[in-house]
């Protein structure tokens, strides 16, 4: 094993577990959507190389999604939306441009 240092200054892991409708889950909420359009907006802002955005299995929390964290601020948001695209991009500016 080997142990490193991330090169990224926060990453978003978008939590994409579906159950295929027999239980609530964030893939079934549109989190696929969600985690195309941050990704989109990382590339955009020219974030690529300092932002890293994953998916995520099961978060835990199915019943709060859909859900994505941010670490290693340890940032948790729930109940994301398409529409809360500005809103997250807006804390990750805040992290990745402190001084803006």
């Amino acid at each position: 094993m080997k142990q490193l240092i991330t090169p990224f200054m926060c990453h978003i892991f978008v939590c994409t577990k579906s159950r295929n409708g027999e239980k609530k889950s964030c893939g079934d909420e549109g989190t696929p959507t969600i985690k195309a359009l941050i990704k989109t907006e990382i590339k955009n802002r020219g974030w690529k190389g300092c932002v890293r955005v994953s998916d995520s299995g099961c978060l835990g929390l199915c019943a709060e999604g859909p859900n994505l964290v941010i670490y290693p601020q340890k940032i948790w948001l729930a109940s994301v939306s398409p529409n809360d695209l500005p809103e997250i991009i807006r804390i990750v500016e805040e992290i990745v441009e402190p001084e803006t």
